[in-house]
């Protein structure tokens, strides 16, 4: 009985300690979701956070635990890659989606870890609009992007990386204020021009969406639902710019 009562607290006291360890994880993931994206939200937009920071770390969770493939092709983005239905419209199942809904530049960097224990063939980015939308400068949009393509070269020295330019918005949208307005699109101009230079330099391939859906120096109303994400004619016109890169 004496013994069996030693094992039963040995086996309490580890599971105390499995417990601290498991919500320790959790909070740091929760602080850096806090730091990196929730943070950089604009006020008043209505959304239930508590709904948006459980959804980001379950998606962060599952990328963490999915196989690890050196064949695969990932893209990493916001939500414009999130609700792009990659595999399909590019006929490749070796592509895999790694977009979340409200990601930023500070996002990407955080959960970078499963990509480069997995070293993928190809690595396509698309982000930065909620860093410019949030009311970042476009001068720290600039710089935290390039440490992302940095850490991605070093530490991921076989994968071919591909930078896709941000998407024009639309100039006067309701409802979105804070992403459509002529300054967001002035800065996106900026930044492209920022990150082609890089690119260009880094031997980086850099996939110029830009002028496929600008229109007027502002994204052609005829791709947007809201003055951001795309409809599904815009997402075909995108898989039709990205799958000559994906097959190259």
């Amino acid at each position: 009985m004496k013994h069996f009562k030693t094992i039963l607290i040995l086996s309490l006291g580890l599971n105390l300690i499995a417990s601290f360890f498991v919500a320790r994880r959790l909070y740091f993931k929760y602080n850096a979701y806090k730091m990196t994206v929730h943070d950089g939200l604009p006020k008043g937009t209505g959304h239930h956070e508590s709904f948006k920071i459980q959804y980001y770390l379950n998606r962060q969770e599952l990328f963490e635990v999915l196989p690890k493939d050196s064949n695969s092709i990932i893209f990493l983005g916001n939500s414009l890659t999130q609700n792009f239905e990659l595999a399909e419209l590019l006929h490749n199942m070796n592509v895999k989606n790694r977009g979340i809904n409200s990601d930023r530049i500070a996002g990407v960097l955080n959960r970078l870890g499963p990509i480069i224990e997995t070293q993928p063939k190809k690595i396509f980015i698309e982000i930065g609009i909620n860093d410019l939308g949030g009311d970042i400068s476009k001068d720290s949009v600039v710089i935290s992007y390039f440490h992302l393509l940095d850490t991605l070269q070093k530490e991921c020295k076989t994968t071919k990386i591909y930078v896709q330019s941000l998407f024009p918005v639309e100039n006067d949208r309701k409802g979105n204020p804070t992403f459509c307005n002529p300054k967001v699109n002035a800065n996106i101009l900026e930044v492209n021009k920022a990150l082609l230079k890089y690119a260009t330099q880094h031997h980086i391939t850099f996939v110029d969406t830009y002028s496929k859906f600008e229109s007027g120096g502002q994204l052609n109303p005829k791709y947007s639902i809201d003055g951001v994400h795309l409809t599904g004619e815009g997402y075909l016109l995108w898989a039709k710019i990205l799958r000559p890169y994906v097959e190259e």
